[in-house]
């Protein structure tokens, strides 16, 4: 009988102990996975809001390739950085494309909506009648991730210089913010912040650039 209850004894904490390795382990996984670095690419395609309004012939878009934030790597450029609940750095914000060539996207299409028939160029002919010249160009990305929710944050800096008749009228200066945060479609949510920050910003930029250049 003494036997049998030992035997017994000894199945039961064999099986708390199987148990408990059962719970342990996965808590390690969970905790070391936490601490992981995760980067997030974004795939950015410019949606023109298409506010734009007077605007004609030809307009000559010209960037300087040298003034774009972000640190290039190979294939990417890294435009901003993940963060954990704590502050602390989790991983980068990557894309495809420089924020020089966003942002040349971005102003070909909303020109072009406001009427003009826009020619890229480098640099800005001396003939021009119209011209831009984009100077440099900034974008900051910030995605902060808790437990329930992710906030974001977006920043637009571009410096450009509208032309008329082969010269420079006034050199310009840019900016736009903009801050969210959401509980649900946590995938996309980086590209929406860029996305409502690029438009906000091009909105101004194309209405108060248009009225320059057609002064007469």
């Amino acid at each position: 009988m003494v036997k049998r209850v030992k035997a017994v004894a000894g199945n039961i904490l064999r099986h708390i102990r199987n148990v408990g390795l059962n719970l342990i382990i996965p808590t390690i996984i969970l905790l070391l996975s936490g601490c992981a670095t995760s980067d997030q690419n974004v795939n950015f395609l410019y949606q023109p809001t298409a506010f734009g309004r007077g605007g004609s012939g030809d307009l000559y878009l010209s960037a300087d390739n040298q003034s774009s934030s972000g640190k290039a790597t190979s294939v990417k450029w890294v435009i901003g950085e993940v963060k954990n609940r704590k502050g602390e750095n989790s991983g980068n914000i990557i894309s495809a494309r420089s924020p020089m060539d966003m942002v040349m996207d971005a102003f070909t299409q909303e020109f072009r909506a406001a009427g003009y028939n826009v020619l890229l160029v480098n640099p800005v002919p001396a003939e021009a009648s119209k011209g831009i010249k984009v100077n440099s160009v900034v974008i900051e990305l910030e995605e902060v991730n808790s437990l329930y929710k992710i906030e974001t944050k977006c920043t637009v800096k571009v410096a450009l210089e509208p032309w008329r008749n082969g010269k420079v009228i006034r050199k310009l200066d840019y900016e736009n913010s903009y801050t969210d945060s959401t509980l649900i479609d946590r995938d996309l949510f980086l590209l929406k912040s860029l996305q409502t920050t690029m438009q906000e910003l091009m909105a101004q930029v194309v209405r108060e650039v248009t009225v320059i250049i057609e002064q007469k």
